[in-house]
């Protein structure tokens, strides 16, 4: 048996290159957004109950100004300055608690944004896609958000 070397002509090769790198550019951006998805989930797990009191805590505000309006006591106003100071302190304990967690995600969150508005409109362009901004669904993002 006979093999025949067939020669590729350098265009398509050179496309072939820059889809074989768009593909993994897109790979790359996928797992990144995944990894910080997962990141997310165990740092809103972690911190239920910093997020627990934070909400508590606006709801006391809320309900102290409120009360403070429909009944505008010395009383009432003391107690909105000390439900504000309460959801300061609960507000800090919850960016306490996620700052280990936000120094992972972040750079995961910044390189996928970087690679949406910087990385695929360059490929896209090394391929020859002219992106404009488009206003309306095609008929196949219709059906896939159906």
């Amino acid at each position: 048996m006979e093999t025949t070397q067939i020669q590729i002509p350098e265009e398509i090769s050179q496309e072939l290159t820059l889809l074989r790198g768009f593909k993994e550019l897109m790979a790359e951006r996928t797992g990144y957004y995944f990894g910080a998805k997962a990141l997310g989930k165990t740092m809103s797990d972690e911190t239920a109950d910093e997020r627990k009191a934070v909400t508590t805590a606006s709801k006391s505000v809320r309900q102290a100004i409120t009360t403070l309006i429909e009944q505008p006591t010395k009383k009432n106003s003391q107690d909105v300055v000390i439900s504000q100071a309460t959801l300061k302190v609960a507000q800090e304990k919850n960016m306490t608690a996620r700052k280990p967690h936000m120094e992972k995600i972040s750079p995961l969150r910044k390189i996928v944004r970087y690679i949406d508005v910087v990385a695929v409109p360059d490929s896209l362009k090394e391929l020859g896609y002219n992106i404009k901004p488009i206003f309306s669904l095609s008929d196949w993002a219709k059906k896939a958000l159906a």
